[in-house]
């Protein structure tokens, strides 16, 4: 995961928390993990996230995302699972 990636992904998640300044990042080892939004993500900010590398660690995905269709990535998308990348 690039800085620029990292950083783009969560500047687009920050807007979907009630509390864009608030605690909702966690990270272990070498993944590092934003808590499920308050509200539903955008589909084009679901593509844009997981064009980024950024995934949802609880739902399957089948494939590369960079392949994808996105119609396919929003129709994987959870809106009760938090977001996730690898450093």
């Amino acid at each position: 995961m690039t800085l620029g990636n990292f950083i783009d992904g969560l500047r687009v998640l920050q807007p979907y928390y009630k509390d864009p300044n608030g605690y909702h990042i966690g990270a272990e080892h070498d993944q590092f993990y934003a808590y499920p939004t308050q509200r539903p993500v955008d589909p084009g900010d679901v593509v844009k996230l997981r064009r980024l590398g950024w995934f949802q660690p609880e739902v399957d995905s089948d494939g590369d995302e960079d392949e994808a269709p996105e119609a396919q990535l929003i129709d994987e998308y959870d809106p009760e699972e938090g977001w996730s990348c690898f450093t």
